[in-house]
């Protein structure tokens, strides 16, 4: 009997970022500014006209992603509330043009949530973390970015972000003239940034509207994440000159951003107008989160600006909003992990909400939040080791179970979508999944997860083994297993295997009613 294959450890973050920061300085600019002119493939899909309603179901169709799985959840009497956490799939044949996107998002409503509302029921849609980042590759100045998504180009592997290179390179010289505006505007703009500010319009144009009107059209309540600025309406002709999409300045109208702040926020827009003065597309806004802390990439390659750790201001960005009877709260990704303290195991005199950058999750407790909404991108193969050492699926049991099984905080639910698919070579993957305190569910448990083995870190053993309090669990891209064998399958997955398997990963839907 051999002995089992150990799992080789990934590159450090760190490190994959010092790489694609040294290729972003060397990609020789003429060249991308000739390769930026490709011409994009033609899509398989159209869109509604801007503006329109409902999609059909065949106009559907072309959206649907291969690896869509049919939608599970967990009903109960006497719900409250109906959650849906929707791990989309990542496409970037979606955002050829603000109609498809529009179209695309809407098919998902259409397909996936629609069929199972509760009439009576309010029900809250949950996108996961950064489903606005597809955008930014929208319209003719981008096509040869979704060009190069489709070729060779690429992806070489994710240990060696190529693709993703020559995609932000190609990106700065598609809005070199906003970012030429905004530089000029706020002066000394961080360059690693500086792309995200100058997408403001197309991001307002795209994302902010897109989800605004599924909530009002719908009749629910929408999260969705996007790294984006703030934002006002213009319609003065010099300012729609510089700021507005090239493509849309018939219009009359640009969406500028307020500040060089770009964070990675999360929205929760509602059914009806709040705030009548407001920007289009906030008006039915009902609250916006800045993430605290901010990861390694986030902070290091992006040079995103992170949302208030101390203070009033880190007290109103945790604190929750109500719907439907609940207090609702956003940890996207990060934040849900900040306890600062092992399982169960609170100090004495412990002061949660001294630092959000460590204790964000124990705050938002302390802030009386009983509905976490962990919406989540995990940059990086599921089925591997985490930077802990320890099996990644068992170390997120350490945000989206004990946040509903930790005896020192009292949050009722967990909510997690998962983005998945591969962006260039960017993995995102993981288990949507919904959990509630108290909860005696059929046992179930992430992959890979049935018991701690060597490399795993002690602490995780009450994470180990299947969990009652999982009310709802995505599946994941190949049968549970042992390690290696899990580990095999996420390399076929991973960009630039080679294997008729890369990129398929599985779109999911599951819902949950809450009592």
């Amino acid at each position: 009997m051999t002995a089992p294959r150990r799992i080789s450890r990934p590159l450090g973050r760190g490190a994959r970022l010092a790489r694609l920061l040294a290729l972003l300085v060397v990609v020789p600019w003429t060249l991308v500014a000739v390769t930026s002119q490709v011409p994009g493939l033609i899509s398989t899909v159209t869109g509604a006209p801007d503006g329109a309603g409902r999609p059909t179901a065949a106009e559907c169709a072309g959206y649907r992603s291969p690896g869509r799985v049919p939608v599970t959840g967990h009903t109960a009497p006497g719900a409250k509330l109906r959650v849906f956490a929707i791990g989309y799939h990542l496409n970037l044949d979606h955002a050829e043009s603000y109609e498809t996107w529009r179209t695309a998002m809407r098919c998902l409503m259409e397909d996936t949530v629609v069929p199972h509302l509760t009439p009576g029921v309010p029900a809250l849609v949950v996108f996961p973390e950064d489903i606005g980042l597809p955008t930014i590759g929208l319209g003719v100045r981008s096509a040869g970015v979704r060009a190069q998504a489709k070729g060779p180009a690429r992806a070489a592997s994710d240990a060696v972000p190529l693709g993703m290179a020559g995609a932000l390179a190609q990106l700065n010289v598609a809005y070199a003239p906003q970012i030429a505006a905004y530089q000029a505007k706020f002066g000394g703009l961080d360059p690693r940034k500086q792309v995200f500010l100058a997408a403001t319009d197309t991001f307002v144009r795209a994302f902010s509207r897109t989800f605004s009107e599924i909530a009002r059209d719908y009749g629910v309540y929408v999260v969705a994440g996007n790294n984006q600025a703030r934002y006002r309406v213009s319609r003065d002709p010099a300012e729609v000159a510089l700021f507005a999409d090239p493509a849309r300045r018939a219009t009359g109208t640009a969406y500028v951003a307020t500040s060089p702040r770009v964070t990675n926020s999360t929205f929760l827009w509602g059914p009806h107008e709040v705030a009548p003065d407001a920007p289009e597309f906030e008006r039915n806004l009902l609250f916006r989160n800045e993430k605290v802390p901010l990861t390694a990439l986030e902070l290091d390659l992006l040079g995103l600006d992170e949302g208030p750790a101390t203070g009033p201001a880190a007290l109103a960005n945790a604190g929750g909003v109500d719907v439907a009877g609940f207090t609702v709260g956003f940890a996207t990704s990060l934040p849900a992990f900040q306890y600062g303290y092992p399982f169960g195991r609170r100090p004495n005199g412990f002061e949660p909400c001294a630092d959000l950058r460590v204790s964000y999750a124990a705050c938002q407790d302390h802030l009386g939040v009983d509905l976490m909404i962990q919406a989540d991108a995990n940059p990086g193969r599921w089925a591997t080791a985490a930077q802990s050492g320890g099996w990644q699926p068992l170390e997120w049991m350490g945000s989206t179970w004990r946040a509903v099984a930790d005896p020192t905080v009292g949050f009722r639910y967990n909510v997690t979508p998962m983005l998945t698919g591969n962006l260039f070579d960017l993995v995102f993957d993981g288990q949507s999944a919904i959990t509630g305190r108290g909860a005696q569910q059929p046992p179930r448990r992430y992959v890979g997860t049935a018991a701690v083995e060597g490399a795993d870190p002690a602490e995780y053993a009450v994470y180990a083994g299947p969990k009652p309090e999982f009310l709802a669990l995505s599946p994941w891209a190949g049968p549970d297993g042992d390690r290696a064998g899990l580990a095999a399958t996420a390399a076929e997955l991973a960009p630039g295997s080679g294997s008729p398997r890369e990129n398929a990963y599985p779109e999911s839907v599951v819902y949950a009613d809450l009592t």
